[in-house]
């Protein structure tokens, strides 16, 4: 998988574990629903330094542990 499938997919792996919506990390996180939409969904180019630290403390997660899953491997990314 690219780099942004496997962020919108960890971010569904923690929604799915919390029990959230995404309008939930909306609220947690303070990142406009729209946005979260568009990363989600693989709409946008890429996720920017300040958004992925706001999915991070909306999840009340280092970023550390945000990508400390085997899916980012480097054996499991492959490039655009």
């Amino acid at each position: 998988m690219n780099f942004l499938s496997l962020i919108s997919l960890r971010v569904r792996n923690l929604l799915k574990a919390n029990l959230w919506s995404q309008y939930d990390l909306s609220q947690r996180s303070g990142i406009p629903n729209s946005t979260l939409s568009t990363v989600l969904k693989e709409k946008c180019k890429g996720v920017n330094s300040e958004t992925l630290l706001n999915i991070c403390r909306g999840f009340d997660i280092r970023i550390k542990d945000f990508f400390d899953d085997e899916m980012f491997e480097p054996e499991n990314i492959l490039d655009d």
